[in-house]
């Protein structure tokens, strides 16, 4: 009953996104149609336990239901995505604390949205240092203000709660950081610069400065680092590399398609045949790569435990993998459909999921990833790679 529930639900907001997925695209607007119907169908709870009134979906279900969005709209997958990652920090990190509690909680009933605030100029892409720091304030009310530069906030202009990295204070290092639940009331955002990219154009992702003073008990008693390696990064990554691989499948179903058409008509080369191949292998090796990452993050989310190099290592690969294997289908699926796929209009245009997947790569930059995961890999006792 849950299962069939889920995916009526899932069906009912994979048509609302695809009713509008054009439009966000052009418009480089955020979905709100499709957002208003996760909201409906207690999607953005999905992550959220319930004990505290959520889905309690597990991961490799939440990677379904990346998978199927995605397909219809990749903006509004990868925004789902994205707020998934947030809602879980706050409802595993709270520490038992009444105020994070009550607030998670409430978020969890009122279907907010949910945006991280991490990025900042200095930093280079780099969310595991800030420049931004915590001021305390002088008149012992409890309260702290914060002032912060972010070169991106994805949906931020739309978001109900939003969660804040900076140093732990004024005297603190730099990737001595907390993250901080910020109402979006107890804000000012000031938009910096306008948001027109090639792809992903529905995340509505400018940069901001963000002003807040909030209550101390505000901020998540756990260090940063520890949400990031426990929560933050495996689930997102996973999550990711889910909204990738439903982008890619559609590509190449489309491609499935010309390619029928053309069969019916006796007509294409080989080279679009040995094209439509390669983009199907290519989609199962994904597929099983992802199918097992996510029974590993499930496993490292039941363990509530910090990674260990090894799984940091794999988390790390799969976002590359992912992204960068995620277009390649994408861009053999454009061989196999032609003018036809090249074309921004018609059933089997390829050019908005090439544009949406071509920033994959770029989301946390694999080049750092790759550096990142090198420098892992030399810490990792003697192994045979």
């Amino acid at each position: 009953m849950r299962s069939e529930r889920l995916a009526n639900s899932l069906g009912a907001v994979a048509d609302t996104a695809a009713r509008h997925a054009r439009d966000v695209d052009a418009g480089a607007r955020l979905p709100v149609e499709a957002i208003a119907a996760l909201r409906e169908h207690n999607l953005l709870a999905a992550v959220a336990p319930r004990d505290l009134g959520g889905l309690g979906l597990s991961v490799q279900e939440m990677a379904a239901v990346a998978r199927r969005i995605a397909r219809d709209c990749g903006s509004t997958a990868m925004v789902w995505a994205m707020h998934q990652g947030q809602l879980a920090c706050l409802c595993r990190h709270h520490g038992g604390t009444t105020a994070l509690v009550e607030l998670a909680r409430t978020a969890v009933a009122r279907q907010w949205l949910i945006a991280s605030v991490t990025s900042e100029p200095a930093g280079g892409g780099d969310i595991r240092t800030s420049a931004a720091d915590l001021v305390a304030s002088p008149d012992g009310s409890g309260t702290v203000t914060l002032a912060k530069d972010a070169t991106t906030v994805s949906y931020g202009a739309a978001a109900d709660l939003l969660q804040v990295t900076a140093r732990r204070n004024s005297e603190a290092a730099a990737n001595d950081q907390v993250l901080v639940a910020v109402l979006r009331e107890q804000a000012t955002l000031e938009q910096r610069g306008t948001w027109a990219p090639l792809g992903m154009r529905g995340t509505s992702s400018p940069g901001f400065r963000l002003n807040a003073t909030v209550p101390e008990e505000q901020i998540l008693g756990d260090p940063f680092a520890d949400i990031a390696g426990a929560t933050m990064v495996p689930l997102t990554h996973t999550l990711w590399a889910a909204v990738w691989l439903g982008l890619a499948g559609e590509a190449v179903s489309r491609a499935v398609k010309v390619s029928r058409r053309r069969a019916a008509g006796q007509s294409g080369g080989d080279a679009a045949r040995s094209a439509l191949g390669e983009a199907r292998w290519r989609l199962a090796s994904l597929e099983a790569l992802l199918a097992d990452m996510a029974v590993r993050t499930q496993e490292l989310l039941d363990e509530s435990a910090q990674p260990t190099v090894g799984q940091s290592v794999r988390t790390n690969a799969l976002k590359v993998a992912a992204s960068e294997s995620a277009l390649e289908i994408a861009h053999l699926s454009l061989r196999v459909c032609g003018m036809a796929g090249y074309s921004e209009e018609g059933p089997f245009s390829v050019a908005r999921i090439i544009r949406d997947l071509s920033s994959a790569p770029i989301m946390i930059n694999n080049s750092r990833l790759l550096d990142t995961t090198a420098q892992l890999m030399l810490m990792e006792r003697q192994r045979d790679w």
